[in-house]
Protein backbone atom coordinates (compact mmCIF):
# COMPACT_ATOMS: atom_id res chain seq x y z
CA UNK A 1 0.00 0.00 0.00
CA UNK A 2 2.88 1.96 0.79
CA UNK A 3 4.45 1.74 -2.91
CA UNK A 4 0.57 2.27 -3.88
CA UNK A 5 0.76 5.82 -2.13
CA UNK A 6 4.47 6.92 -3.10
CA UNK A 7 3.56 6.05 -7.05
CA UNK A 8 0.88 9.38 -6.46
CA UNK A 9 2.21 11.56 -3.44
CA UNK A 10 5.95 11.94 -4.64
CA UNK A 11 7.80 14.74 -3.55
CA UNK A 12 9.61 15.20 -6.89
CA UNK A 13 13.25 13.96 -5.27
CA UNK A 14 14.66 12.73 -8.53
CA UNK A 15 11.89 13.92 -10.73
CA UNK A 16 11.98 16.80 -13.38
CA UNK A 17 9.84 19.04 -12.90
CA UNK A 18 9.11 19.71 -16.70
CA UNK A 19 7.54 16.04 -16.73
CA UNK A 20 4.41 17.45 -15.30
CA UNK A 21 2.26 19.15 -17.02
CA UNK A 22 1.32 21.72 -14.29
CA UNK A 23 5.02 21.90 -13.29
CA UNK A 24 5.40 23.45 -16.91
CA UNK A 25 2.52 25.58 -16.56
CA UNK A 26 3.69 26.97 -13.55
CA UNK A 27 7.56 27.31 -14.64
CA UNK A 28 5.60 29.62 -17.97
CA UNK A 29 3.99 31.92 -15.17
CA UNK A 30 6.76 32.23 -13.19
CA UNK A 31 8.83 33.23 -16.30
CA UNK A 32 5.86 35.90 -17.18
CA UNK A 33 5.46 37.42 -13.92
CA UNK A 34 9.11 37.71 -14.32
CA UNK A 35 8.92 39.34 -17.69
CA UNK A 36 6.03 41.21 -16.43
CA UNK A 37 8.16 42.93 -13.20
CA UNK A 38 10.76 43.76 -14.96
CA UNK A 39 9.12 45.83 -17.22
CA UNK A 40 7.14 47.26 -14.69
CA UNK A 41 10.05 48.16 -13.16
CA UNK A 42 11.90 49.81 -16.47
CA UNK A 43 8.83 51.55 -17.28
CA UNK A 44 8.66 53.39 -13.42
CA UNK A 45 12.51 53.72 -13.80
CA UNK A 46 11.41 55.72 -17.26
CA UNK A 47 8.66 57.16 -15.83
CA UNK A 48 10.44 58.36 -12.54
CA UNK A 49 13.53 59.88 -14.75
CA UNK A 50 10.88 61.68 -17.21
CA UNK A 51 9.74 63.68 -14.29
CA UNK A 52 13.19 64.13 -13.69
CA UNK A 53 13.85 65.63 -16.80
CA UNK A 54 10.63 68.05 -16.79
CA UNK A 55 11.35 69.29 -13.81
CA UNK A 56 14.75 70.04 -14.51
CA UNK A 57 13.99 71.61 -17.61
CA UNK A 58 10.76 73.16 -16.73
CA UNK A 59 12.67 76.30 -15.49
CA UNK A 60 14.14 76.62 -18.74
CA UNK A 61 11.80 76.63 -20.99
CA UNK A 62 9.60 79.18 -18.77
CA UNK A 63 13.15 81.10 -18.97
CA UNK A 64 13.76 80.76 -22.75
CA UNK A 65 9.90 81.80 -22.98
CA UNK A 66 10.05 85.15 -20.87
CA UNK A 67 13.45 85.72 -23.15
CA UNK A 68 11.81 85.37 -26.34
CA UNK A 69 9.33 87.56 -25.02
CA UNK A 70 11.44 90.20 -24.18
CA UNK A 71 13.01 90.12 -27.45
CA UNK A 72 10.13 90.18 -29.37
CA UNK A 73 8.56 92.91 -27.51
CA UNK A 74 11.43 95.34 -28.29
CA UNK A 75 11.32 94.47 -31.70
CA UNK A 76 7.87 95.01 -31.99
CA UNK A 77 8.03 98.58 -30.47
CA UNK A 78 11.07 99.54 -32.69
CA UNK A 79 8.96 98.51 -36.04
CA UNK A 80 6.18 100.55 -34.57
CA UNK A 81 8.30 103.67 -33.91
CA UNK A 82 10.44 103.35 -37.14
CA UNK A 83 7.26 103.18 -38.71
CA UNK A 84 5.89 106.91 -36.71
CA UNK A 85 9.59 107.67 -37.74
CA UNK A 86 8.80 107.40 -41.25
CA UNK A 87 5.39 109.13 -41.32
CA UNK A 88 6.62 111.84 -39.28
CA UNK A 89 9.58 112.70 -41.71
CA UNK A 90 7.30 112.46 -44.47
CA UNK A 91 4.70 114.48 -42.80
CA UNK A 92 7.38 116.98 -41.73
CA UNK A 93 9.17 116.95 -45.59
CA UNK A 94 5.82 117.54 -47.30
CA UNK A 95 4.82 121.03 -46.70
CA UNK A 96 8.20 122.18 -46.82
CA UNK A 97 9.53 120.80 -50.22
CA UNK A 98 9.76 123.48 -53.68
CA UNK A 99 9.59 122.54 -57.01
CA UNK A 100 11.64 123.87 -59.99
CA UNK A 101 13.70 126.29 -58.11
CA UNK A 102 17.03 127.71 -58.61
CA UNK A 103 19.13 130.09 -57.33
CA UNK A 104 20.13 133.66 -59.15
CA UNK A 105 20.92 132.88 -62.83
CA UNK A 106 24.44 134.31 -62.11
CA UNK A 107 26.50 135.95 -59.11
CA UNK A 108 25.14 139.44 -58.78
CA UNK A 109 26.86 142.90 -58.17
CA UNK A 110 25.12 146.32 -56.77
CA UNK A 111 25.89 149.27 -55.90
CA UNK A 112 23.83 152.26 -54.93
CA UNK A 113 24.64 156.37 -54.73
CA UNK A 114 22.32 159.48 -55.38
CA UNK A 115 22.07 162.69 -53.60
CA UNK A 116 19.82 160.70 -50.93
CA UNK A 117 22.74 157.92 -49.87
CA UNK A 118 23.25 160.41 -46.82
CA UNK A 119 19.76 161.14 -46.59
CA UNK A 120 16.52 163.28 -48.16
CA UNK A 121 17.97 167.40 -48.26
CA UNK A 122 14.74 169.19 -46.53
CA UNK A 123 13.88 172.17 -48.62
CA UNK A 124 12.57 175.72 -47.35
CA UNK A 125 8.74 174.66 -48.03
CA UNK A 126 8.90 171.57 -46.34
CA UNK A 127 9.48 169.75 -49.45
CA UNK A 128 12.52 166.87 -49.71
CA UNK A 129 14.45 166.37 -52.91
CA UNK A 130 17.03 163.56 -53.89
CA UNK A 131 16.91 160.62 -55.90
CA UNK A 132 19.08 156.72 -55.32
CA UNK A 133 20.83 155.25 -58.17
CA UNK A 134 20.98 151.57 -58.99
CA UNK A 135 24.17 150.10 -60.40
CA UNK A 136 23.61 146.34 -60.76
CA UNK A 137 26.06 143.99 -62.40
CA UNK A 138 26.46 140.45 -63.16
CA UNK A 139 27.97 137.63 -65.34
CA UNK A 140 27.33 133.80 -66.07
CA UNK A 141 27.71 131.12 -68.48
CA UNK A 142 23.62 130.27 -67.78
CA UNK A 143 21.25 130.52 -71.09
CA UNK A 144 18.05 131.75 -70.52
CA UNK A 145 16.17 134.54 -72.67
CA UNK A 146 13.65 135.82 -69.73
CA UNK A 147 14.82 137.00 -66.70
CA UNK A 148 13.46 139.42 -64.31
CA UNK A 149 15.55 141.69 -61.73
CA UNK A 150 14.42 142.42 -58.20
CA UNK A 151 15.41 144.06 -55.72
CA UNK A 152 14.29 143.51 -52.07
CA UNK A 153 13.59 146.62 -50.44
CA UNK A 154 13.94 147.87 -47.04
CA UNK A 155 11.36 147.45 -44.37
CA UNK A 156 10.93 151.48 -43.56
CA UNK A 157 10.09 152.15 -47.26
CA UNK A 158 7.75 149.00 -48.33
CA UNK A 159 4.89 151.66 -47.14
CA UNK A 160 6.35 153.88 -49.84
CA UNK A 161 6.13 151.13 -52.66
CA UNK A 162 2.88 150.18 -51.99
CA UNK A 163 1.48 153.52 -52.38
CA UNK A 164 3.27 153.59 -55.46
CA UNK A 165 2.16 150.59 -56.71
CA UNK A 166 -1.10 151.36 -55.86
CA UNK A 167 -0.71 154.53 -57.74
CA UNK A 168 0.21 152.44 -61.11
CA UNK A 169 2.55 155.26 -62.10
CA UNK A 170 6.18 153.84 -61.75
CA UNK A 171 7.38 155.76 -64.70
CA UNK A 172 6.85 159.20 -62.44
CA UNK A 173 9.80 158.00 -59.91
CA UNK A 174 11.87 155.34 -62.02
CA UNK A 175 13.54 155.40 -65.24
CA UNK A 176 16.42 152.95 -66.26
CA UNK A 177 17.98 150.94 -68.69
CA UNK A 178 19.97 147.94 -69.07
CA UNK A 179 21.68 145.62 -71.56
CA UNK A 180 22.94 141.68 -71.94
CA UNK A 181 26.86 141.55 -73.20
CA UNK A 182 28.29 138.22 -74.88
CA UNK A 183 31.14 140.15 -76.54
CA UNK A 184 30.02 139.61 -80.46
CA UNK A 185 26.21 140.56 -79.24
CA UNK A 186 24.65 142.68 -77.69
CA UNK A 187 21.05 143.12 -75.96
CA UNK A 188 19.76 146.58 -75.06
CA UNK A 189 16.47 147.35 -73.53
CA UNK A 190 14.39 150.71 -71.47
CA UNK A 191 12.14 149.86 -68.76
CA UNK A 192 8.82 150.94 -69.43
CA UNK A 193 6.23 151.83 -67.08
CA UNK A 194 4.48 148.22 -67.57
CA UNK A 195 7.76 146.59 -66.53
CA UNK A 196 7.11 147.20 -63.00
CA UNK A 197 5.55 145.33 -60.30
CA UNK A 198 5.47 144.74 -56.34
CA UNK A 199 5.30 142.10 -54.38
CA UNK A 200 4.99 143.86 -50.95
CA UNK A 201 8.84 143.22 -50.10
CA UNK A 202 10.05 143.33 -53.65
CA UNK A 203 10.55 145.69 -56.32
CA UNK A 204 10.34 143.32 -59.72
CA UNK A 205 11.80 144.56 -63.30
CA UNK A 206 11.03 143.07 -66.59
CA UNK A 207 14.48 142.62 -68.37
CA UNK A 208 14.82 142.53 -72.11
CA UNK A 209 14.79 138.72 -73.69
CA UNK A 210 18.44 137.26 -74.10
CA UNK A 211 17.65 135.36 -77.29
CA UNK A 212 20.46 134.12 -79.11
CA UNK A 213 23.30 135.21 -76.37
CA UNK A 214 24.96 131.71 -75.62
CA UNK A 215 27.83 131.40 -73.83
CA UNK A 216 29.37 133.59 -71.21
CA UNK A 217 27.15 136.83 -70.76
CA UNK A 218 27.60 140.26 -68.43
CA UNK A 219 24.61 142.22 -67.06
CA UNK A 220 24.59 145.86 -66.44
CA UNK A 221 21.36 147.38 -65.53
CA UNK A 222 20.76 151.32 -64.09
CA UNK A 223 17.67 152.55 -62.12
CA UNK A 224 17.18 156.03 -60.93
CA UNK A 225 14.46 156.82 -58.53
CA UNK A 226 13.56 159.82 -57.80
CA UNK A 227 12.69 159.10 -53.82
CA UNK A 228 11.95 163.28 -53.01
CA UNK A 229 9.57 163.31 -55.52
CA UNK A 230 7.81 160.02 -54.21
CA UNK A 231 7.91 161.48 -50.50
CA UNK A 232 6.32 164.51 -51.54
CA UNK A 233 3.40 163.52 -53.69
CA UNK A 234 2.04 160.61 -51.52
CA UNK A 235 2.95 162.54 -48.12
CA UNK A 236 5.15 159.70 -46.52
CA UNK A 237 7.11 160.27 -43.47
CA UNK A 238 9.68 156.90 -43.97
CA UNK A 239 10.96 155.15 -40.85
CA UNK A 240 14.50 155.18 -39.53
CA UNK A 241 15.93 151.95 -40.23
CA UNK A 242 18.18 149.37 -38.15
CA UNK A 243 20.53 148.44 -40.79
CA UNK A 244 21.50 151.67 -43.38
CA UNK A 245 17.93 150.74 -45.07
CA UNK A 246 20.02 147.26 -47.23
CA UNK A 247 18.73 146.49 -50.64
CA UNK A 248 19.34 143.37 -52.29
CA UNK A 249 19.38 142.47 -56.30
CA UNK A 250 19.66 139.45 -58.14
CA UNK A 251 19.00 138.22 -61.56
CA UNK A 252 16.49 135.34 -61.37
CA UNK A 253 14.12 133.13 -63.49
CA UNK A 254 10.33 134.98 -63.62
CA UNK A 255 9.01 131.38 -63.39
CA UNK A 256 10.84 130.77 -59.82
CA UNK A 257 9.22 131.94 -56.42
CA UNK A 258 11.74 134.74 -55.29
CA UNK A 259 13.74 132.80 -52.44
CA UNK A 260 16.63 134.89 -50.93
CA UNK A 261 17.75 132.44 -48.89
CA UNK A 262 18.24 129.74 -52.06
CA UNK A 263 19.85 133.01 -53.44
CA UNK A 264 21.74 133.01 -50.64
CA UNK A 265 25.43 134.78 -52.00
CA UNK A 266 24.42 135.16 -55.43
CA UNK A 267 22.43 138.39 -54.42
CA UNK A 268 24.15 141.81 -54.51
CA UNK A 269 23.41 144.19 -51.60
CA UNK A 270 24.36 147.60 -50.51
CA UNK A 271 23.11 149.79 -47.49
CA UNK A 272 22.71 153.49 -47.61
CA UNK A 273 24.87 155.90 -45.78
CA UNK A 274 22.72 156.61 -43.33
CA UNK A 275 19.30 155.06 -40.88
CA UNK A 276 17.78 158.46 -41.31
CA UNK A 277 17.17 159.06 -44.61
CA UNK A 278 14.42 162.09 -43.80
CA UNK A 279 15.18 164.42 -40.75
CA UNK A 280 12.41 166.14 -39.56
Amino acid sequence: MYKGFKKYFNNGTGCKAGNYPVAKRNKRWLLASAVMLAMLGAGVAQSHASAKVAEVNAPRTETTTKAAEYTKAPRQGLSRGSANSQNLDKTKTVPVQKTNLVSALEKGNLNITGGAYYGLDKNGDGTYSGGLQFNYSGSSTVKFEDSNLVIQIPEPLRSLFKKINESGSWGKYFNGNGNFNTGPMEKIWTYKNEDFSYDGTNLILKNGKAISLNGYKKTTIFLNFNLGQAVNDFGEAIPDSTDNYLFKTALVDPENPIDWDLIGNDAGSHALGTNHIMYR
